[in-house]
């Protein structure tokens, strides 16, 4: 496909958004209940076709954490029709607030996604887009085709017996490389990739149009000196329970050196029992050596040096996330290091405090440069339905950061209000 051709294709899909912005909302979310019903209908055609996609991928250099994202179980599409349903219950995100100088809501226009594995995702995606009145391009790796075409083509069909423009929901043409995607800045107005951080970077760099990057994995979390070791390692496990995947998984800790008197010892073992690998700064890796051979006396009963060097290791780059079972320790003599520390390597997702200490939370939550901060609470992220303090439901496709370009304009959960932007209404008081 030419340039020429690529552009024409998204202009198809700009023009239905315009008139899908005219339709009303009880029609749209209809549109996402039937969808997700049509899709239940035809649950076993989009699992045949993702079995094929997993046994073509045998044959491809696809990496095993994203075959394992691909892998879609009847769990996983129950969850994105369960989506659907609860975004076609939400309030209208489009409610009109105009007055003198007053601000009204709107849609986007046309967003793409890109992204590896995750095929549910992408309708949970659309479902997005279509609820506030934008259109979606899809645009998955080459791993996830026949999955993608089959949730494309139930959604088309839906689309075009309610009278809706066919180009509400469309995937990327195959033979268009994604670099030529995400530089349509004529029409398209929000890039949102998702996957490994390597490529989600990568999208973000090359994107000429705005980018709304989701992140997971690399979240840190700092045990201050009035913190809980107990309360640490709960959250810790607790954070890796994401479904399909750990969003806000804690990867790196950083602990304030009193700690080391006072059980990280112990506590490193448990998080070993647990099934974790532990690595470690110097310091870190220091103590907990120290720790092992003050603790097996017996020689019999002492670990080996590989052992120990496979338990915890000086870890080189503290900016990456792991995205598997592995969990850094850094050992910090002061709040003020461990801020300086964390606002250098974390993903600036998701980081968490565990402190008694209300000035210590007020200087670590003013100076942290994360979009989201938890402190003495959980951080685990789940893409099902959540219900927030006013008691509505809120479906969010994933987390974005304060460090990524073209994204700090809406930092933090990526629900529909992050799919959304504002216009200003100005109107003189003498003309009424």
């Amino acid at each position: 496909m030419s340039p020429e051709d690529l552009t024409g294709f998204i202009y198809k899909s700009h023009a239905a958004a315009l008139q899908l912005a005219q339709i009303p909302t009880k029609e749209r979310d209809s549109l996402l209940l039937e969808i997700a019903e049509v899709i239940k209908k035809h649950k076993n055609a989009i699992l045949e076709a993702n079995t094929l996609d997993l046994e073509a991928s045998r044959d491809m250099a696809v990496p095993e954490i994203v075959l394992e994202w691909l892998k879609l179980t009847p769990e996983r599409l129950n969850h994105a029709i369960e989506c659907l349903r609860q975004l076609s219950s939400l309030p209208d995100p489009l409610t009109l607030h105009v007055g003198i100088n007053g601000y009204q809501r709107i849609p986007l226009g046309v967003v793409a996604f890109v992204y590896e594995g995750f095929p549910q995702l992408s309708l949970i995606a659309a479902g997005m887009c279509l609820k506030v009145g934008n259109t979606i391009i899809l645009k998955g790796g080459n791993e996830g085709t026949y999955t993608q075409e089959a949730i494309t083509a139930i959604a088309k069909d839906v689309l075009l017996s309610r009278g809706f423009p066919e180009a509400c929901m469309t995937s990327v043409p195959k033979g268009v490389a994604l670099k030529e995607l995400i530089v349509q800045e004529k029409y398209l107005r929000l890039v949102i990739p998702y996957g490994r951080p390597s490529f989600v970077q990568q999208v973000s760099k090359q994107a000429t149009v705005s980018a709304l990057p989701i992140a997971m994995g690399n979240c840190y979390l700092y045990l201050s000196a009035s913190g809980n070791l107990d309360f640490a390692k709960e959250i810790i496990l607790n954070s890796r329970k994401g479904e399909p995947d750990a969003v806000n998984a804690i990867e790196k800790v950083v602990v304030h050196q009193s700690w080391l008197d006072r059980g990280l010892g112990e506590w490193i073992v448990r998080l070993k029992k647990q099934g974790l690998v532990v690595r470690g700064c110097a310091g870190a890796t220091n103590y907990f050596r120290q720790f092992l051979e003050e603790s097996h006396s017996d020689e019999t009963d002492k670990p080996s040096q590989a052992l120990i060097d496979k338990a915890i290791e000086l870890e080189d780059v503290w900016g990456q996330s792991y995205l598997d079972e592995t969990i850094a320790i850094k050992v910090v003599q002061d709040t003020e290091e461990a801020i300086a520390w964390i606002n250098q390597y974390s993903s600036g997702h998701a980081d968490v405090l565990l402190t008694d200490s209300l000035s210590e939370r007020d200087r670590f939550v003013s100076r942290i440069n994360s979009s989201t901060i938890f402190v003495n609470a959980h951080s685990r992220f789940s893409r099902c339905a959540k219900v927030g303090e006013n008691g509505n439901v809120k479906i969010a496709l994933g987390m974005s950061s304060l460090k990524t370009r073209g994204a700090s304009r809406y930092p933090g959960m990526i629900d529909i209000y992050a799919l959304t932007t504002t216009k200003q209404v100005l109107t003189s008081s003498w003309s009424l």
